[in-house]
């Protein structure tokens, strides 16, 4: 019998709750109190989040951020800042149990939920791809950024990477507490990397477009409607990890704690609070 996870369907709301609303659902996983689950997101107002260890000063321009009508928030998870805007955000929040064989072991989990991203790339007409950067190695590959101290994340290439004709598509980073798994992944469906200079220090966003960082469109060469991505990721993940999903909400008591928790995310918030609410394309 296949395992049910909960499916958790794209809503719209501001960056530091989307943050809390994640912890909120793993602290309910971890109490045995809720079933996997697969939580696609949007930003409103766009937002700058950065890794759980990164300073914003020295890498994220607050003023300008401010000036933009921007959020700025703190993620659970690691790595460096991504500015989110147009794209395909979503969470996933799972036991180490509920990958079998991968679970306990992170680059393991990392590629098995890989493994997932890239069916449903594929299902897009997308040749995506796992880069195992210790296992390939590749001389070929362009010169990273990040010696320079980018901040972005897109600017750094992980040990294992999702691509596509060799540019990076998706960034990812996990949160890991006892025997639970979050992980935050990006999925933009374009990039404005001009506007990097505006709110990042160091954006070198000509470096970083050479070193093979895209949005989903230009990817593919043609716009791709927001519902078609998030219909394919989820059958990627019904096929890859053999589960099924049932459609699902926030529980009470997750919303409750999410805006609990709201204040430890939030670093700079510019626009106005609502509560968040379903997207319609």
């Amino acid at each position: 019998m296949k395992t049910t996870w909960r499916w958790l369907a794209p809503v719209e709301g501001p960056g530091a709750f989307h943050m809390a609303a994640d912890v909120a659902i793993a602290e309910a996983a971890r109490a045995g109190q809720a079933r996997p689950a697969l939580r696609v997101y949007r930003w409103t107002p766009p937002c700058v989040t950065l890794g759980k260890f990164q300073p914003a000063d020295g890498n994220v321009r607050l003023d300008a951020c401010a000036r933009l009508g921007y959020d700025v928030v703190r993620r659970p998870t690691g790595g460096r800042a991504i500015l989110h805007d147009h794209e395909v955000t979503f969470s996933i929040i799972i036991a180490e149990d509920d990958l079998p064989g991968a679970g306990a072991n992170i680059m393991e989990s990392y590629r098995a939920l890989g493994r997932a991203l890239v069916d449903g790339l594929r299902r897009l007409g997308l040749p995506a791809e796992l880069v195992d950067r210790r296992a390939s190695a590749r001389a070929a590959d362009p010169p990273s950024v990040m010696a320079a101290g980018n901040p972005a994340c897109f600017a750094a290439k992980a040990r294992c990477d999702l691509m596509v004709g060799g540019k990076k598509l998706i960034g990812s980073a996990q949160l890991r507490k006892e025997g639970i798994i979050v992980q935050q992944n990006s999925l933009p469906l374009t990039i404005d990397f001009p506007r990097w200079d505006d709110v990042f220090y160091r954006s070198d966003w000509e470096q970083v477009m050479r070193a093979g960082a895209v949005g989903l469109h230009d990817c593919a060469g043609r716009p791709i409607p927001y519902d078609d991505v998030v219909a394919a990721l989820r059958a990627g993940f019904e096929a890859a990890l053999d589960i099924r999903f049932e459609d699902g909400a926030l529980s009470a008591e997750e919303e409750r704690r999410a805006w609990e928790l709201l204040p430890d995310y939030a670093v700079l918030t510019a626009g106005t609070r609502a509560a968040p609410a379903p997207f319609n394309s």
